[in-house]
């Protein structure tokens, strides 16, 4: 009796273990709406590399096919996105997921410098740029860009003007309460 309970133990520990492992696999989804899993890495100069399972190589993740990828170690979503004023896609890394998505763009330079502009998007619409730490562009268009976006909730609106912070995290806990209501 011992045994057979022994065994079911080791069985039902071995189904949780395995099935766990494979729940918990980086993927891809092209732009036909397949889920390709499999193993995705960065590369040093930034751009990830994709290996799909039992595939024997990595290869460049190739923006114009693909829709979005997630790597599970770092807990990272990028979406491919068409900034404002780009024509051309980007990687965009989504920080917040909700009524109100918040995306991150991230390029390094030489002279350990980089630029980090956020966007956001309600309901999968257009992109707004929202915060950055560029020079370039007005403060102002930014902020009344999140003011838009949050602007049928009265109260938050208020509440974030008030507060006058529009530092990165700010602006990212501003987007998590209205995600929240």
């Amino acid at each position: 009796m011992k045994l057979f309970l022994r065994a079911i133990l080791c069985c039902v520990l071995s189904c949780a273990f395995f099935s766990q492992v494979n729940a918990q696999q980086d993927f891809l989804i092209n732009s036909k709406n397949d889920t390709l899993k499999g193993e995705i890495k960065k590369q040093f100069i930034g751009f990830y590399r994709f290996k799909p399972k039992g595939g024997a190589s990595f290869n460049k993740i190739p923006i114009r096919e693909t829709k979005e990828f997630y790597k599970v170690e770092k807990e990272i979503n990028y979406l491919v996105k068409v900034r404002p004023d780009k024509k051309s896609p980007d990687f965009l890394q989504r920080l917040l997921k909700g009524k109100i998505d918040l995306f991150e763009y991230y390029r390094q330079s030489g002279n350990n410098q980089y630029v980090v502009i956020w966007y956001a998007s309600k309901q999968n619409g257009q992109l707004f740029e929202v915060k950055s730490n560029q020079i370039f562009g007005s403060r102002k268009e930014r902020k009344d860009s999140m003011y838009n976006l949050i602007a049928d909730n009265p109260a938050l609106l208020e509440k974030f003007k008030k507060d006058d912070s529009y530092s990165f995290e700010a602006v990212k806990e501003c987007i998590k309460s209205y995600n929240s209501n």
